[in-house]
């Protein structure tokens, strides 16, 4: 702590007393702290009146105690880790907590002000700079404390999870333990779920993403596997941007409750591979690249050979036949595909006859469809996206 330093015996004197008059106010010091601290807003809710006051009373004694230089009392000597640990396992936010403290600068100020005669302003003012950075040093103690206990209750909580969900992922029968699961996780048991596979390569970019949600409810729980990591959460009411949508990866969502995680789960690191790079992909996106992997070794008219005939036309028309025959089979309506490439729907129909023309695979036959999308699939052409 920061000791004062005193110019001569009057003004030690002078400053003693006003310091045993601060003292003797303590009560109006702390009626002062509670009040400022209501007005503050949101932060305290869940802390009572009784540890308000009682932790003000406590702090405000033992910074006028710093500014006496007195020692201090036995029950004192800890209080700023006391008060940091506590206000972390309340759940106080960071900032909640610092703006608090800080208070207490204002509420000695303002009682300095209230015990110190007008024609002494002028030595007050001199000890301004003392007072703040006794406050400040006792700042700085409880700040360490609370970031400590903070890093000790994530660590604890991670444990937990990651137990509970090890127990999740390797039961043979998911749904008999997802009730004890979700108890533990205090998760929903039949809400609905999402998870999201990422790669390695991308896991340390995706913890980046998700670090300020990880302080709020749309948190997600955390599974490390050797080549990717798995992250859960029941599936947001509001569905926005996803906050992992540019990382490489694969999201299985509208997961009906708890139990369906580790299927889920097991579904993802199967599609993994075939995710492109620089965003998320789905199971219905990736299954033509899947089935021609699986495929083409069994059914080669399954393999890009079958799109040869495109190669005849310049690439650029390639490139519009492709686009427009992978745009048409998200809908299969010529009307929204040409809506969709700000074309008119006669070239739209044109381009699909093409495409048949070449291929011999009509784009409005569901199989010729499936046929085409798996060959293109494994050609390495990528499935259609929104920004395409």
């Amino acid at each position: 702590m920061h000791h004062t330093t005193i110019n001569s015996e009057t003004e030690c004197s002078w400053w003693n007393t006003t310091l045993a008059d601060l003292r003797g106010d303590m009560d109006a010091l702390v009626d002062d702290f509670e009040v400022r601290l209501r007005a503050m807003g949101s932060g305290y809710e869940d802390v009572s009146s009784a540890d308000i006051r009682a932790t003000a009373r406590e702090t405000l004694t033992l910074l006028i105690t710093e500014l006496s230089e007195e020692p201090l009392p036995d029950e004192l000597q800890d209080l700023p880790h006391r008060l940091g640990v506590r206000r972390a396992r309340q759940g106080v936010d960071r900032d909640r907590l610092l703006e608090a403290v800080r208070l207490d600068y204002r509420v000695l100020w303002a009682g300095l002000t209230r015990v110190v005669s007008p024609e002494d302003t002028a030595l007050l003012v001199a000890h301004a700079e003392v007072v703040l950075s006794v406050v400040e040093d006792y700042i700085g103690e409880v700040q360490v404390a609370f970031l400590n206990e903070l890093e000790t209750l994530a660590l604890d909580t991670r444990a937990a999870e990651t137990r509970a969900i090890a127990k999740l992922l390797a039961a043979e029968q998911p749904e008999e333990v997802a009730a004890e699961v979700a108890l533990e996780l205090g998760l929903p048991l039949d809400a609905e779920y999402e998870v999201v596979l990422v790669p390695s390569a991308s896991a340390t970019e995706a913890h980046r993403l998700i670090a300020d949600l990880q302080h709020t409810r749309a948190r997600f729980l955390l599974w490390d596997f050797d080549d990717g990591v798995l992250f859960v959460r029941p599936r947001p009411e509001a569905l926005g941007k996803h906050p992992l949508a540019s990382t490489r990866g694969v999201v299985v969502d509208e997961i009906a409750g708890l139990g369906g995680v580790a299927e889920a789960a097991r579904l993802a690191h199967r599609l993994a591979p075939y995710a492109p790079a620089g965003r998320l992909s789905d199971e219905h996106e990736l299954w033509p690249p899947v089935a021609a992997a699986t495929l083409s070794s069994v059914l080669p008219g399954l393999s890009p050979a079958a799109l040869s005939g495109l190669d005849s036309v310049s690439p650029g028309d390639r490139s519009r036949i492709i686009e427009t025959f992978l745009a048409y089979c998200e809908t299969g309506s010529v009307k929204q595909t040409a809506e969709t490439g700000f074309v008119h729907r006669n070239t739209v129909v044109n381009r699909l006859r093409t495409f048949h023309d070449l291929t011999g695979m009509d784009p409005t036959v569901p199989r010729d469809a499936a046929r085409a999308l798996i060959a293109l699939a494994g050609s390495g052409v990528p499935p259609r996206t929104e920004a395409s």
